[in-house]
């Protein structure tokens, strides 16, 4: 398959194999790969990925079920290896939905992302807690990106008062580039609340050391720090990390 450009793999449903015989030993090169498009159970990427090396490839699109445990080497070496990683990427947006949350990682101005994957999941505690897991520090691209914007698309009975705010706090923690982070209505209040338990703990550069704006959605105009952002603003300013709070849109 020399001049193979795209390659769909999916499945209508999870499937999980009784037992699985070991890959070959030898590896298949497709050199003209440049986008790849997966659904499914995260092993089944993971063994096939395994086998291939793909240099060209530029796009991605991965939608998982949901699992308990991901472990992802092989994809993270997959896009280690890719010629287009080796360009910067400059944004991500993280979007949560009341049946999956979604991670795109986009270039300059491109409309459409270059690396896309979706975890199909409907509690907001678990959607936050797998993305975390496939976010590891060891996540290629996450660490040069300089935007993040986090953003909402469920219903206000999505989110819980009571979520555990050190899920927000280890999905941010591979994101050590980003200077420009944007918060929709819903997100802002449960991550700002994170980020203030950060300023109570004097942890407060621990989590987004390179911040310098945080944009808000619901910011009124006479507002110049919202009362659940004021810890987490004034220990950034006392530790020589300053921060800006601006109205988004």
């Amino acid at each position: 398959m020399s001049r193979l450009e795209t390659f769909y793999l999916e499945f209508q449903s999870p499937r999980y194999p009784a037992s699985r015989p070991p890959p070959p030993l030898t590896r298949s090169v497709l050199p003209a790969l440049t986008f790849l498009v997966f659904c499914g159970v995260h092993e089944y990427l993971e063994a096939s990925l395994a086998q291939v090396e793909a240099p060209l490839i530029n796009k991605h699109h991965i939608v998982f079920f949901m699992d308990l445990d991901f472990v992802l080497p092989h994809l993270h070496r997959f896009i280690d290896h890719a010629e287009w990683f080796k360009t910067s990427s400059d944004r991500a947006i993280v979007r949560t939905s009341a049946r999956a949350i979604q991670l795109s990682i986009f270039r300059g101005t491109n409309r459409f992302p270059e690396f896309s994957l979706e975890i199909r999941c409907r509690e907001l505690d678990w959607q936050l807690a797998l993305l975390a897991q496939v976010c590891s520090p060891s996540f290629p691209l996450l660490s040069r990106l300089v935007q993040l914007d986090i953003t909402d698309g469920a219903p206000q009975s999505h989110w819980k008062d009571d979520m555990e705010i050190t899920q927000w706090l280890e999905l941010l923690a591979p994101f050590t580039a980003v200077k420009d982070l944007r918060l929709s209505h819903q997100a802002a209040r449960h991550i700002c609340q994170a980020l203030e338990e950060l300023a109570e703990e004097e942890r407060v550069t621990e989590v987004l050391p390179a911040l310098h704006n945080i944009f808000l959605s619901d910011l009124q105009l006479s507002e110049s720090v919202p009362i659940y952002m004021e810890g987490f603003v004034a220990r950034r300013t006392l530790s020589d990390h300053p921060v800006a709070v601006r109205r988004w849109g």
